[in-house]
């Protein structure tokens, strides 16, 4: 793959926007188990050896994953993705145990990972080094997604299936906008706050929302 080098003096990334820094990691022959990560992801491996296992976002529901406040590493993990082939704890995972993507990594090689793909990382050397660089190339602004997956378990998950239902229908309308822009068949000038977020809305809709988290 190749995709990026590390060199003694200095380390960088050609496919990395200029301003990510890079992070080391150094250790032994381990397995970090199957997790997520709300940020895009080059690893370049400098030392040893790696295989690194990924599975698609679509895929949770057959992961079993475990609980997102009380994990090992900051990330809930899938508990069935390291389980051996032969284990009958996880039968929805048989489901999804061919849509993994496996590669196996040398000094030099590196991979992409895309934010939120599950990947499991296995250090096969006995001395391993590992180089990544972590970014969000669509980020407008400090507020993360996975900050309105939490606010959203609040508002929403609790509530009657029919009305789940419904605010389903409306996420999908004005957020992931499955069937185009919600204000389409008005002149762009009529959008207001459905405008691009740049230059004005951004701060609108945010100072709107701390508005009404503070109870206003």
């Amino acid at each position: 793959m190749n995709i990026c080098r590390a060199l003694p003096r200095k380390t960088y990334c050609k496919c990395c926007p200029p301003h990510v820094a890079p992070r080391i990691w150094l250790g032994h022959a381990a397995k970090v188990s199957a997790h997520f990560d709300a940020y895009d992801n080059v690893a370049c491996v400098a030392a040893g050896r790696r295989r690194f296992t990924l599975f698609p976002p679509q895929a949770i529901a057959n992961l079993y994953v475990g609980p997102i406040d009380h994990t090992m590493a900051g990330q809930p993990v899938s508990l069935a993705a390291a389980a051996a082939p032969d284990d009958d704890k996880y039968p929805l995972f048989h489901a999804v145990r061919e849509q993994a993507l496996s590669a196996e990594l040398m000094p030099g090689d590196a991979i992409y990972i895309p934010k939120l793909w599950w990947h499991q990382i296995e250090s096969l050397a006995a001395f391993n080094g590992l180089i990544n660089y972590w970014w969000d190339a669509f980020a407008v602004g400090p507020d993360a997604p996975y900050t309105s997956l939490l606010l959203s378990m609040i508002a929403i998950a609790e509530r009657p299936e029919a009305e789940r239902a419904a605010w389903k229908a409306f996420f999908d309308h004005y957020v992931f906008r499955s069937d185009g822009h919600p204000l389409k068949h008005l002149p762009a000038e009529q959008h207001g706050m459905l405008g691009p977020l740049k230059p004005d809305n951004y701060a609108k809709i945010r100072a709107l929302v701390m508005h009404r988290l503070r109870g206003g």
